[in-house]
Protein backbone atom coordinates (compact mmCIF):
# COMPACT_ATOMS: atom_id res chain seq x y z
CA UNK A 1 0.00 0.00 0.00
CA UNK A 2 2.87 2.64 0.46
CA UNK A 3 3.85 2.32 -2.61
CA UNK A 4 0.43 2.95 -3.84
CA UNK A 5 0.88 6.35 -2.08
CA UNK A 6 4.47 6.96 -3.14
CA UNK A 7 3.89 6.54 -6.74
CA UNK A 8 0.37 8.56 -6.56
CA UNK A 9 2.26 10.95 -4.32
CA UNK A 10 5.37 11.51 -6.72
CA UNK A 11 3.03 11.65 -10.04
CA UNK A 12 0.71 14.02 -8.30
CA UNK A 13 3.81 16.89 -7.54
CA UNK A 14 5.45 16.10 -11.05
CA UNK A 15 2.12 17.08 -12.01
CA UNK A 16 2.64 20.52 -10.02
CA UNK A 17 5.20 21.04 -11.27
CA UNK A 18 4.26 21.81 -14.88
CA UNK A 19 2.41 24.35 -13.67
CA UNK A 20 5.25 26.34 -11.26
CA UNK A 21 8.49 23.71 -11.75
CA UNK A 22 10.05 24.74 -8.47
CA UNK A 23 7.34 25.68 -5.83
CA UNK A 24 5.94 22.01 -5.39
CA UNK A 25 9.69 21.29 -4.36
CA UNK A 26 8.76 23.31 -1.18
CA UNK A 27 5.24 21.71 -0.94
CA UNK A 28 7.48 18.10 -1.19
CA UNK A 29 9.81 18.81 1.75
CA UNK A 30 7.18 20.56 3.87
CA UNK A 31 5.30 17.10 3.77
CA UNK A 32 8.59 15.09 4.33
CA UNK A 33 9.62 17.28 7.52
CA UNK A 34 5.85 16.03 8.55
CA UNK A 35 6.57 12.71 7.70
CA UNK A 36 3.69 11.92 5.13
CA UNK A 37 5.91 10.91 2.24
CA UNK A 38 6.31 7.25 3.15
CA UNK A 39 8.80 6.42 0.11
CA UNK A 40 10.49 9.71 -0.06
CA UNK A 41 14.75 9.60 0.05
CA UNK A 42 15.87 11.04 3.16
CA UNK A 43 17.52 14.44 1.21
CA UNK A 44 13.79 15.52 1.05
CA UNK A 45 12.83 16.22 4.68
CA UNK A 46 15.86 18.31 4.83
CA UNK A 47 15.77 22.07 5.69
CA UNK A 48 17.82 23.71 3.40
CA UNK A 49 15.68 21.92 0.11
CA UNK A 50 12.34 23.85 1.97
CA UNK A 51 13.73 26.69 1.94
CA UNK A 52 15.48 26.30 -1.33
CA UNK A 53 11.91 24.93 -2.69
CA UNK A 54 10.78 28.16 -1.61
CA UNK A 55 13.12 30.90 -2.10
CA UNK A 56 13.74 29.75 -6.04
CA UNK A 57 10.11 28.36 -6.41
CA UNK A 58 9.21 32.07 -6.23
CA UNK A 59 11.29 33.36 -8.60
CA UNK A 60 10.80 30.82 -10.66
CA UNK A 61 6.93 31.24 -10.99
CA UNK A 62 6.92 34.98 -11.13
CA UNK A 63 9.82 34.87 -13.85
CA UNK A 64 8.15 32.16 -15.85
CA UNK A 65 5.91 33.72 -18.24
CA UNK A 66 8.71 35.64 -19.73
CA UNK A 67 10.69 32.59 -20.22
CA UNK A 68 10.01 31.22 -23.97
CA UNK A 69 7.94 28.36 -24.21
CA UNK A 70 10.68 25.05 -24.52
CA UNK A 71 11.87 26.62 -21.15
CA UNK A 72 9.05 26.73 -19.53
CA UNK A 73 8.38 23.20 -20.64
CA UNK A 74 11.88 21.94 -20.00
CA UNK A 75 12.30 23.73 -16.44
CA UNK A 76 8.63 21.79 -16.15
CA UNK A 77 9.96 18.58 -16.80
CA UNK A 78 13.34 18.70 -14.52
CA UNK A 79 11.22 19.77 -11.59
CA UNK A 80 8.88 16.88 -12.33
CA UNK A 81 11.53 14.68 -12.48
CA UNK A 82 13.15 15.91 -9.29
CA UNK A 83 9.67 16.16 -7.29
CA UNK A 84 9.00 12.47 -8.63
CA UNK A 85 12.51 10.65 -7.82
CA UNK A 86 12.44 12.59 -4.29
CA UNK A 87 8.80 11.18 -3.63
CA UNK A 88 9.36 8.04 -4.83
CA UNK A 89 13.09 7.21 -4.80
CA UNK A 90 13.34 4.92 -2.00
CA UNK A 91 10.88 2.72 -3.38
CA UNK A 92 11.46 2.89 -7.29
CA UNK A 93 15.11 4.31 -7.41
CA UNK A 94 15.70 6.43 -11.33
CA UNK A 95 12.14 5.30 -12.31
CA UNK A 96 10.89 8.78 -11.02
CA UNK A 97 13.34 10.95 -12.64
CA UNK A 98 11.66 9.38 -16.41
CA UNK A 99 8.35 9.44 -15.66
CA UNK A 100 8.29 12.70 -13.35
CA UNK A 101 10.08 14.05 -16.50
CA UNK A 102 7.12 12.45 -18.98
CA UNK A 103 4.47 13.78 -16.59
CA UNK A 104 6.38 17.32 -15.97
CA UNK A 105 6.93 18.19 -19.49
CA UNK A 106 3.57 17.20 -20.25
CA UNK A 107 1.53 19.00 -17.92
CA UNK A 108 3.88 21.72 -18.73
CA UNK A 109 3.30 21.82 -22.31
CA UNK A 110 -0.95 21.75 -21.14
CA UNK A 111 -0.39 24.74 -18.76
CA UNK A 112 1.87 26.51 -21.31
CA UNK A 113 -0.76 26.61 -23.79
CA UNK A 114 -3.42 27.93 -21.58
CA UNK A 115 -1.37 30.71 -20.03
CA UNK A 116 -0.42 32.22 -23.18
CA UNK A 117 -4.41 31.76 -24.41
CA UNK A 118 -5.05 33.50 -21.17
CA UNK A 119 -2.50 36.12 -21.85
CA UNK A 120 -2.86 36.92 -25.34
CA UNK A 121 -6.91 37.39 -24.37
CA UNK A 122 -6.15 39.84 -22.63
CA UNK A 123 -5.39 38.66 -19.05
CA UNK A 124 -2.24 40.27 -17.33
CA UNK A 125 0.74 38.37 -17.84
CA UNK A 126 2.11 39.11 -13.63
CA UNK A 127 -1.70 37.94 -12.83
CA UNK A 128 -1.93 35.04 -14.59
CA UNK A 129 1.47 34.04 -13.28
CA UNK A 130 0.36 34.95 -9.63
CA UNK A 131 -2.72 32.60 -10.63
CA UNK A 132 -0.67 29.95 -12.28
CA UNK A 133 1.74 30.04 -8.64
CA UNK A 134 -1.04 29.51 -6.17
CA UNK A 135 -2.68 26.68 -8.45
CA UNK A 136 0.55 24.47 -8.13
CA UNK A 137 0.72 25.18 -4.48
CA UNK A 138 -2.95 24.03 -4.14
CA UNK A 139 -2.45 21.10 -6.61
CA UNK A 140 1.28 19.74 -4.68
CA UNK A 141 -0.33 20.19 -1.77
CA UNK A 142 -3.47 17.57 -2.75
CA UNK A 143 -1.15 15.51 -4.55
CA UNK A 144 0.41 14.73 -1.17
CA UNK A 145 -3.14 13.24 0.02
CA UNK A 146 -3.07 9.05 -1.27
CA UNK A 147 -4.46 8.31 -4.54
CA UNK A 148 -5.29 12.23 -5.84
CA UNK A 149 -1.81 12.39 -7.35
CA UNK A 150 -3.27 9.70 -10.22
CA UNK A 151 -6.42 11.41 -10.35
CA UNK A 152 -4.73 15.36 -11.38
CA UNK A 153 -2.40 12.68 -13.74
CA UNK A 154 -6.11 11.73 -15.11
CA UNK A 155 -7.23 15.71 -15.20
CA UNK A 156 -4.57 17.11 -16.81
CA UNK A 157 -4.54 14.08 -19.83
CA UNK A 158 -8.31 15.28 -20.09
CA UNK A 159 -7.63 18.48 -20.09
CA UNK A 160 -4.46 18.49 -23.11
CA UNK A 161 -6.47 16.29 -25.27
CA UNK A 162 -9.43 18.58 -24.99
CA UNK A 163 -7.56 21.42 -25.74
CA UNK A 164 -5.69 19.71 -28.39
CA UNK A 165 -9.36 18.69 -30.10
CA UNK A 166 -10.21 22.30 -30.05
CA UNK A 167 -6.97 23.35 -31.85
CA UNK A 168 -7.61 21.30 -34.39
CA UNK A 169 -11.58 22.46 -34.78
CA UNK A 170 -10.32 26.25 -35.01
CA UNK A 171 -9.20 25.27 -38.10
CA UNK A 172 -11.69 23.05 -39.53
CA UNK A 173 -13.42 24.76 -42.43
CA UNK A 174 -9.99 26.67 -44.03
CA UNK A 175 -8.93 25.33 -47.08
CA UNK A 176 -5.26 24.61 -48.04
CA UNK A 177 -4.48 26.91 -50.67
CA UNK A 178 -1.25 24.66 -53.37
Amino acid sequence: MDNLVAISQGFGLAAACGLAAVLPLGVLAFAALLGWLPGSVALAAETPVLVAGWAVGVVEAASRALLPIPVRIGLSGLGGAVACELTLGHILPFVGLLLGTAIGSGTGWTTTRMVDRAIASGGPRWGVSALVAGASVVVAALAIIPVVGLILVGVVIWIGMRSRKDDQGRYAGLRVLR
